[in-house]
């Protein structure tokens, strides 16, 4: 299993194996709480600020062909960001986690998902990446995939302004203009 799976499946579990350790306050509930280093192996410091992931409308469920010619539908099940602050930069590791199961044609095999990253402050766009996941789907079974985005560069928050939108996105990227663009 590649490193950055492994990563997302321990971000992905965290909640709930912590969850079992009793209550927990939101970073949010814990008012000017100071900024704290993180492990020696990290780099920067974890803000008391990490913008929270929401999916647009539409962009959950992706639908490989219709009614009895569905091959396969796949969904987006599991988000999870992680944010730290270097050089007056918030990075960010963000990642999304799902399924694929085959549809009344479906006879299994590969899926090769469109999965968008975006940061937003109100109206400007701050960074988005449209990454592919490929998920081998067998017929009958699910298959599942976890998608995380590395490079997530912005500048840090003076405000709780930031919006990371994840989703599907088939749309064609526009020829002559980068994947991937900061501002």
């Amino acid at each position: 299993m590649p490193l950055v799976r492994r990563r997302l499946a321990a971000l992905l579990a965290a909640p709930f194996l912590l969850s079992a350790c009793g209550p927990t306050q939101r970073a949010a509930d814990l008012g000017d709480a100071p900024r704290r280093p993180v492990s020696a192996d990290a780099e920067g410091v974890v803000p008391e600020y990490c913008p929270r992931i929401t999916l647009r409308e539409g962009t959950s469920i992706l639908r490989k062909g219709q009614g009895e010619a569905m091959q396969y539908i796949a969904s987006i099940t599991q988000t999870t960001r992680e944010c730290h602050v270097v050089d007056g930069e918030l990075r960010m590791k963000v990642g999304v986690a799902g399924r694929v199961v085959t549809g009344p044609n479906g006879q299994g095999g590969t899926a090769v998902l469109p999965i968008r990253v975006a940061v937003t402050r109100g109206p400007d766009v701050l960074y988005t990446n449209k990454g592919n996941e490929s998920v081998t789907y067998a017929q009958g079974a699910t298959g599942r995939f976890a998608y995380v985005d590395e490079m997530v560069r912005v500048p840090e928050p003076s405000a709780k302004n930031y919006s990371v939108f994840v989703g599907f996105d088939e749309a064609p990227d526009e020829a002559g203009k980068p994947k991937s663009r900061r501002k």
